[in-house]
């Protein structure tokens, strides 16, 4: 059922974040023009906001991750975007922080784009074919082959 999921709320975030992010990047749109383009267009932002967590009270993993690409990686620009745009947004409500997805989004551009593996098209290329829904399928089939090996281990019908 969590395959079945994938759209673009759960797990299409993901793709929907990233081209949103580098997007206004490659039309060099500030944070506060494309904060108030997606509002004009009644659009959500993608990989903003979040139930519970704030900048006071943040997500582990966007942290983990944030600081991850930026020690490591040649240039965060897609990245330092979000986090541009999640300064706007947590000034209308606390929760409209950059998420889990945003943040693996931007970063995941940022690599693509960055590494000096890929010419800019072909990143632009597997961006666009949703490689990135495909780390989500990823993780929710590693998730499943866990729960069946459990599930067999302790000897229990499969409830999935």
């Amino acid at each position: 059922s969590g395959l079945l999921t994938i759209g673009p709320r759960f797990g299409g975030a993901l793709d929907d974040a990233a081209s949103m992010f580098m997007t206004a990047v490659d039309e060099g749109m500030d944070a506060a023009t494309f904060v108030k383009t997606m509002r004009v267009q009644n659009k959500l932002i993608m990989g903003i906001g979040h139930k519970i967590r704030t900048l006071t009270n943040p997500d582990m993993r966007v942290k983990l991750v944030k600081e991850f690409a930026q020690k490591h990686f040649p240039m965060t620009p897609v990245l330092d975007f979000a986090l541009s745009v999640e300064q706007l947004t947590t000034k209308k409500k606390a929760t409209l922080i950059l998420n889990v997805d945003g943040c693996i989004a931007a970063c995941f551009v940022d690599l693509l784009r960055n590494c000096g593996a890929f010419e800019i098209s072909e990143a632009n290329d597997l961006l666009a074919n949703g490689c990135l829904n495909g780390l989500f399928v990823a993780g929710r089939s590693l998730g499943f082959i866990g729960h069946f090996i459990d599930q067999r281990r302790l000897k229990q019908g499969l409830y999935r």
